[in-house]
């Protein structure tokens, strides 16, 4: 079995994290969305994976070079998803298809396989969603797909395509006898639908479309309850004894939890981060290399390399890489974009940083 993660879209809803990273490379509970999705599809059997790219697609390729069974593959031309996977049309064996911005369970990957397996048919992950109409809604009779219908005004039902497909290879076929007008893969899969037909197994885990920063923060949350079953603190971590540890933490090598801080609910603490004395973590993911020092986050998703100074309230936020908050500041419900200085006393609610923001000089965006 083969895997397509097509990842060259720059997704502009994602500002200002996606000036710096491509989505699938965002990190969710300490490493990059698309590791966790690769690692879930080994665990299925998946062989080889290939990444579509374009949009900073140099950070893939320093990624994955040296990644056995992963390969990079350019789509020079952004023109639609069809293209996408009809780039990887030299797969001779069955395979399936996920978004680059997704984050999906391996257990849901597991059920959709088994369908393609029992049926031999196009094979569609769906899910129910409150809001269907932003959706392709699918039409049912049993466990069959009879129609996708894309963003109806009256959806029929809540059942909604996420995007993830299981293909024989004839797929390439129907992408090629597409029309002109006609540029996603689900273009592909209605008529795959009408001339051999097409299952579709039910999420019961999770899946999540990461079209925003707080798609992101969220996922970052779901992958944590889901993941940290136990606290699990790495041989070549330091955890000093008079530091506290409520609920459940992954630290990971060379971190150091200091004398006094606590660390409360889901945690993931990522290696070379020093939590330091007195700091309070709750809910949270601390990426590698960053720096907390007498400080509270809460329910925050922290990029790597931060810098977070004493009496600083971090809240309910996402903190893209390698900003810097100083001494008294408070933060919450925000989306702060990379390389952004906050400096002394701040208080900011609700706010989206561009990236390289400075309180200082004002230059922050709505």
């Amino acid at each position: 079995m083969k895997a397509v993660i097509p990842c060259a879209e720059k997704e502009e809803n994602l500002f200002p994290f996606s000036e710096s990273k491509p989505t699938a490379l965002m990190p969710v509970m300490g490493k990059p969305l698309i590791e966790h999705n690769i690692e879930a599809l080994k665990q299925n059997g998946v062989d080889e994976v290939y990444i579509v790219v374009n949009h900073l697609q140099e950070q893939f390729s320093n990624n994955f070079e040296d990644r056995k069974g992963v390969k990079i593959v350019h789509q020079e031309e952004l023109d639609g998803t069809a293209s996408a996977v009809n780039k990887c049309d030299f797969i001779q064996d069955d395979f399936i298809v996920m978004n680059g911005d997704v984050i999906v369970s391996e257990n849901d990957i597991t059920s959709l396989l088994d369908k393609f397996r029992e049926t031999g048919e196009t094979s569609i992950l769906a899910t129910d969603e409150d809001a269907p109409e932003k959706f392709g809604v699918l039409s049912i009779t049993n466990d069959e797909v009879d129609d996708i219908e894309e963003k109806p005004e009256e959806p029929e039902n809540p059942l909604v395509n996420t995007g993830i497909y299981v293909f024989k290879n004839e797929i390439f076929n129907a992408i090629n006898n597409l029309g002109e007008e006609d540029n996603s893969i689900t273009d592909a899969v209605r008529n795959m639908i009408e001339s051999e037909g097409a299952r579709y197994e039910l999420v019961q885990d999770y899946w999540i479309d990461i079209g925003d920063g707080r798609k992101l923060w969220k996922a970052d949350q779901i992958k944590r309850e889901y993941e940290i079953k136990q606290t699990d603190i790495s041989k070549e971590a330091e955890v000093s004894e008079d530091a506290n540890i409520e609920g459940k933490a992954v630290i990971e090598d060379d971190a150091e939890v200091r004398a006094g801080a606590v660390i409360e609910g889901d945690c993931y603490i990522g290696e070379n981060t020093i939590i330091g004395a007195n700091t309070h973590v709750r809910n949270s993911t601390v990426t590698a290399g960053s720096q907390l020092e007498q400080c509270s986050v809460e329910d925050c998703l922290v990029f790597e390399e931060n810098i977070v100074d004493s009496f600083v309230a971090v809240e309910n936020t996402v903190l893209a890489e390698e900003c810097d908050i100083k001494s008294g500041t408070v933060i919450r419900e925000c989306l702060i974009g990379p390389r952004s200085f906050i400096d002394m006393n701040n208080s900011i609610r609700g706010t989206k940083f561009v990236p390289d923001a400075r309180t200082d000089l004002g230059e922050i965006s709505k």
